[in-house]
Formats: structure tokens, C-alpha cells, sequence
């Protein structure tokens, strides 16, 4: 239980972009930012759905109830987190005012903007690196050389695997379904399990973010050093805390923001980068706007069914 909680609230405040705050407005847009900001006595934020890839509703519902806590003793400002739906639902709810703040995915950000361009960032949750990418894996003596020689191949997708992790073996697989393209795709418990079982031999390959990856060459130097990189990933940005200005007033943005990026200065907030699996909040930084520009080209929105 406490390890599905860590998974959920690590993306509460995840990453912004100073260089969006230039974006052109529709007459629309410079209407709503005319409005008068609200002081709110509780922030309701949405969480975008593939938050919670591989874990239950009824899990996840349990795991939000606890934040409002932990917000306000870190920020001074009430909070409740509220299940956001897809990237259409909730750059909707964010735009409308329905919600006051919402975490996306950075990739999943961009994708909103495009529709929602008054939505901007906040912060920056950092878990190391700044930056997120993914690679697939195959044992080094291997004779797979690209990500199209692993057809009818077995593939590991850990549990809990990232979204851009996802989303990057996706759009480069040669087929449109994983299932079609791989003869069988296994489920290990963890990134480690999964690497494991490509040098085992369990599995012929594996995706993993870049970051994980990182910690098993630390963790088994000897081990990692059986493994090889077939392909990597474009680099993806990291998740946001967005809000539409206009909607919450400047002193709680500030209450948020500072309490955030504060947060490994207080014992109670190193506790909670440690629970939530973060090394520290930061600003955003410079090139992250170009990062985001540069990915959605590469991974544009997915077509609606």
C-alpha cells in the first residue's frame, strides 16, 4: 500500500515553463485573464489519468485522501486531489476554472496547451535529472542491432513502467499494437526484476526510463554490464503543476510554489521528497520550453477514437 502511495502523490508537483507566459491569447483567453483572481479556502487539483496506470480505482481514490495534510503542512494551503480524466478532461476543467491546479505528464502538457494555450506551468518536481527518457534493452551479446530486429520477440514491461516510457515504445514499434509485434509482453513487479530477466534470459528485451536504469548500474555495476541499448528515446519533458491565471489569486500561487521548492530545506519536507521518490522541486529551466516544443512534433496528440 505505502509503495502506491508514493507512486500517486510523486507527481503532485511536477514541472513549468517561465517562456510560456509570452504565449499569444484568443480574445477569450484575455478576457478570463482580465477576471479578478479568487482566494479559495481549498485547492482542488486534477490528476491526469495515466497517473495511475496500473493501479486500481478504488487505490487510487484511498491514496488522495491523505494529501490535503501533507499540502498544507509544506505550502500553508489546503489541499484535495480529484481524479482529472484524460488530457482533454482535464485541460477543460483546468481552463474552465472547475479545477485550480492540474498535474500532467510534460508531454500531455504540451498536448493540452495546444487546445488550452492560456494554461501555464508552476513548478518542476526533479527525481535526479530534469529531463526524462526511456530505452529498450537487450542483452549485450545479443544480435538484435534496432527495435524492429525484436519482432516475435519477448518483451518486460515493468509494473508501474512510465508513461513516456509507454508512449515511446509505442510510436516506434514497427506495428500499431504491442501484442502484434511482440510475441509475448510479461508484467515483472519492478524495473530491476525486468532487467534481471533480459540477462536471465527470461525475456529478450526491456523498456525502462532512463533515470531507473541509472540506479541498477549503480545498484549491480556487474550485472548492467551484460546489458546494451538498442534504442533510446527523443528527450521528454518533465510532468507539470499547471493553472490558468485568473483562477487562483497570486499569494497562493506563491504559498504553493515557495512551499514546494522549499521542501529539502524542512525535515518534513525531505521526508516527503523521500516518499514521494524526488530529489527536489525546482524552477523551471530555460530550454524547457524548447524540450516541449520539440516533443509534441515528434509525439503529436493521439487522435480521438
Amino acid at each position: 500500500m505505502s509503495g502506491l502511495f508514493c507512486r500517486i502523490v510523486a507527481v503532485i508537483a511536477l514541472g513549468g515553463v517561465p517562456g510560456l507566459l509570452s504565449l499569444p491569447s484568443t480574445g477569450v483567453e484575455a478576457e478570463r485573464a482580465a477576471e479578478p483572481a479568487r482566494a479559495v479556502e481549498r485547492v482542488r487539483i486534477g490528476m491526469i489519468n495515466t497517473l495511475f496506470r496500473d493501479t486500481p480505482q478504488a487505490t487510487v481514490m484511498a491514496m488522495m485522501r491523505p494529501f490535503g495534510v501533507i499540502m498544507e503542512a509544506q505550502t500553508g494551503v489546503r489541499g484535495e486531489l480529484v481524479p482529472g480524466g484524460d488530457v482533454e478532461a482535464l485541460g477543460r476543467q483546468l481552463a474552465d476554472g472547475t479545477l485550480q491546479l492540474a498535474v500532467f505528464h510534460g508531454i500531455e502538457f504540451a498536448w493540452a496547451r495546444k487546445k488550452h494555450p492560456e494554461l501555464r506551468p508552476l513548478v518542476i518536481a526533479i527525481n535526479q535529472s530534469r529531463f526524462l527518457s526511456a530505452h529498450v534493452l537487450v542483452k549485450s551479446d545479443s544480435k538484435v542491432l534496432a527495435l524492429a530486429d525484436l519482432h516475435e520477440k519477448e518483451i518486460a514491461i515493468p509494473n508501474q513502467t512510465r508513461e513516456h516510457c509507454h508512449l515511446f515504445l509505442q510510436r516506434h514499434c514497427p506495428e500499431p499494437k504491442l501484442t502484434s509485434f511482440f510475441c509475448k509482453v510479461t508484467n515483472p513487479p519492478n524495473v530491476e526484476e525486468a532487467l534481471d530477466d533480459v540477462i536471465d534470459g527470461v525475456v529478450q528485451c526491456t523498456v525502462v526510463d532512463g533515470v531507473s536504469l541509472e540506479c541498477y548500474k549503480r545498484r549491480k555495476p556487474g550485472r548492467a554490464a551484460k546489458l546494451r541499448i538498442v534504442q533510446s528515446s527523443e528527450v521528454f519533458p518533465a510532468a507539470v503543476v499547471a493553472y490558468r491565471p485568473g483562477i487562483l489569486d497570486e499569494a497562493t500561487l506563491k504559498r504553493f510554489r515557495d512551499g514546494m521548492m522549499n521542501a529539502n530545506r524542512t525535515i518534513m519536507g525531505r521526508q516527503m521528497l523521500t516518499l514521494w521518490k524526488l530529489t527536489a522541486f525546482e524552477e523551471v529551466p530555460q530550454d524547457y520550453e524548447k524540450v516541449l516544443s520539440e516533443i509534441v512534433k515528434s509525439y503529436p496528440p493521439p487522435l480521438k477514437n
